[in-house]
């Protein structure tokens, strides 16, 4: 089951459908020919831009090729070139999960290719670029469009301050973001599909993605403040499906959901760090049903990172994120889908890494969310409920990797790239309880996976 509750709205589906069909009229007029990737475009090596050489952790220099529209490069050439990726993976759990870990996949010990990406990515014209990522889902066994980011940014003086002003037209908030501690792009940036995962998650978590369209306006100004703002409206049931999301997946919000970021970052030739705030608010309806209103969800998030590069051998750093969500449920009261009309859910995530000669990397990370009880909301079920009631959940991380490819001087660069990476999750708490915690027997430590990723991208 899903805690939040499923919902389905129509709320500004004109304007949604319009800003979509734009945007996917732009993607669908590019020649499907050889045409540049971003290092190709740019006519430097993956590590340029990206720590460990692979995506999608970013350096200032990914940042700000990313904040000027994805357009940095040989001006001749205008069009971006279709490329691909592909994941890899064999999951083992501490106990197997009866019945199979998804449809057609055993209860333990799976092999599998978790997905297929294509992405259409780079400088259409100056200063405007596009990363658009259409996904097969080898696990879920569909397709559908996956992060779009379609953007104007350039580089510009503002009151004497030298500044990047831009336009982003996106698909899910903080896909938009330049920093690795937002939903979108934090880590871990990969994860087992066969695995339990705790149920409950703040609505910026992923609850938007891909369902809706927004635009948002942006600014970093004098390398030292960044400033987001924009807002994101619903699309329909026609265009979901068109796009292969499921209607009855996840969230579909009512009317307009605001979004704003701000940070303030400092960059010198050894090191980064960033402080800074972000959040939404939205109006839902739940489980698909308008007959009682909407519930309200706002969700503040403040986030920290740091990164110190002394030289290109070493890359030491650090991401933080605390979200903060309250909800007022007065529709789900009425609809008997939850027992208390106010209620909080707070999430918070913290990583150290180090790569070595952006080859090797290690990182570790630990994650705990915790939130107000509500027997009906977080209601008890086999293997993914919480018999308590409670959605708390708790653990670390911990991953190894090597990236052969993706320097300068790498074998058929840049078009053979390889991350193999080893990654164990540990669970101390999961929906709500460390022992039994759904009611069946079944630990918060059964849950703890051993994931092996060969993730690929040429």
């Amino acid at each position: 089951m899903v805690f939040l509750p499923k919902t389905r709205g129509h709320g500004g589906r004109g304007v949604a459908l319009v800003v979509a069909t734009l945007l996917l009229g732009v993607l669908a007029a590019m020649p499907a020919r050889a045409v540049p990737s971003f290092s190709d475009q740019t006519g430097e090596a993956c590590s340029a831009c990206h720590v460990g050489a692979f995506g999608p952790q970013l350096t200032a220099h990914g940042r700000a090729f990313k904040l000027t529209g994805y357009s940095d490069g040989q001006a001749s050439r205008q069009f971006p070139l279709v490329s691909g990726m592909a994941e890899l993976s064999l999951t083992h759990t501490a106990q197997g999960q009866e019945g199979g870990a998804a449809s057609g996949f055993g209860p333990n010990n799976n092999g599998a290719v978790d997905q297929v990406s294509v992405f259409v990515a780079g400088r259409l014209y100056d200063h405007l670029g596009v990363f658009s990522q259409t996904t097969w889902d080898g696990v879920g066994h569909h397709i559908a469009w996956d992060n779009t980011d379609l953007r104007y940014g350039r580089e510009a003086t503002l009151a004497g301050l030298e500044s990047i002003l831009g336009l982003s037209v996106n698909n899910s908030p903080t896909v938009s973001d330049p920093y690795n501690t937002t939903p979108a792009w934090g880590f871990p940036y990969a994860a087992a599909k066969l695995a339990p995962h705790p149920a409950a998650a703040t609505l910026i978590e992923g609850g938007l993605a891909q369902r809706v369209v927004g635009m948002t306006a942006y600014g970093l100004f004098a390398d030292l403040l960044y400033v987001e703002a924009g807002g994101y409206r619903a699309l329909g049931g026609g265009p979901l499906n068109t796009l292969g999301v499921a209607i009855a997946d996840g969230q579909v919000v009512d009317g307009t959901v605001p979004y704003a970021r701000l940070a303030l970052q400092h960059e010198d030739l050894q090191q980064s760090a960033a402080l800074g705030v972000f959040g939404l608010s939205a109006h839902v309806f739940p489980n698909n049903d308008r007959s009682a209103g909407t519930d309200r969800y706002t969700d503040v998030g403040v986030d920290a990172s740091y990164q110190w590069h002394p030289n290109r051998n070493h890359t030491l750093g650090a991401n933080a994120t605390a979200i903060l969500e309250t909800h007022s449920l007065p529709a789900s009261v009425a609809l008997g889908l939850a027992d208390s009309a106010s209620g909080h859910l707070n999430s918070y995530r913290l990583n150290t890494y180090y790569t070595f000669q952006q080859t090797y990397g290690l990182t570790a990370g630990v994650f705990r969310s915790t939130g107000s009880g509500d027997a009906a909301l977080y209601g008890s079920d086999p293997l993914t409920g919480s018999a308590n009631g409670k959605p708390n959940s708790s653990g670390y991380v911990l991953q190894a990797d090597w990236t052969p490819f993706g320097k300068t001087d790498s074998w058929a660069a840049p078009w053979v790239n390889l991350r193999l990476a080893l990654q164990y999750t540990g669970y101390t708490q999961f929906n709500g309880a460390s022992r039994n915690y759904d009611g069946t027997g079944r630990n918060a430590s059964d849950n703890n996976t051993l994931w092996l990723l060969t993730w690929l991208a040429f």
